[in-house]
């Protein structure tokens, strides 16, 4: 009786019968690690207004056990941090606990790219949105209630507006929250502070509908404005905004 009762609580968790194989509890971090962690300062997304700057631009700290991804907005140029993970990971649970910043013009997100994107290698090179896209995270500072968790692919997406994608509200939205994603080969769900709220299966398996076939890398980033984030204007009084993250782990 014992192990039936194990059997079915391992398999409504997330992590059971996983190990963890990535962790990164920023109160105990000083300086992002280049080990894990990518800055990608290139090019503006989305028409946002935000410029992503590097190591030494100023916009990533620690401070009370958390990093900060801070957005500025400076001598009329704003500016802000987008991290990429070093590594890249195919299944999985991935889990991420942060607080969002809230006021209109704020976008932060925690969610994953095709490595295929950064290294093709012998497979076919393909671009956004075929490569897919998973959001574990998004979330405007006009609307600081609702959360948003999305897959994006080929034929999915939200040029086509026909992304699979769903909306929890919660009544606390700049307290810390538990963002995760139960990557399985069949299905994708949500989770927000341990409970699923959301689940896309694979019901087609060809490549422009299911690309979540490939590794994927993490990113972690604040940006300003754009198609979404700046839907209803961008208040200057939202800077310094602050995304704060106690830690990201993946298990497998």
């Amino acid at each position: 009786m014992m192990a039936v009762i194990l059997v079915a609580v391992l398999a409504q968790s997330p992590i059971g019968g996983r190990h963890l194989v990535f962790s990164d509890d920023f109160s105990k971090e000083k300086r992002i690690d280049p080990k894990k962690w990518l800055y990608d300062d290139g090019p503006v997304y989305n028409n946002e207004l935000e410029k992503y700057t590097g190591a030494s631009g100023g916009n990533t700290y620690f401070k009370n056990g958390s990093l900060i991804i801070e957005a500025r907005k400076e001598n009329g140029k704003v500016t802000s941090a987008r991290l990429e993970s070093v590594k890249a990971w195919k299944y999985g649970y991935f889990e991420c606990v942060a607080k969002v910043p809230s006021g209109k013009g704020t976008w932060p997100a925690f969610w994953m790219l095709s490595d295929r994107l950064r290294h093709p290698g012998n497979q076919e090179k393909v671009g956004w949105p075929q490569c897919g896209e998973i959001d574990i995270m998004e979330n405007v500072g006009y609307d600081p209630p609702g959360f948003h968790f999305s897959l994006h692919s080929g034929k999915y997406n939200w040029m086509r507006k026909e992304q699979r994608t769903s909306v929890t509200r919660v009544s606390n939205p700049t307290d810390f929250h538990k963002f995760g994603l139960d990557w399985r080969e069949d299905s994708i769900t949500f989770y927000l502070d341990d409970k699923p709220v959301y689940n896309v299966k694979k019901t087609e398996p060809d490549f422009d509908s299911w690309p979540f076939r490939d590794p994927f890398y993490m990113i972690l980033n604040l940006a300003i404005g754009g198609s979404w984030g700046g839907a209803k204007g961008v208040d200057d009084s939202i800077f310094p905004a602050q995304y704060v993250i106690k830690s990201v782990k993946i298990y497998q």
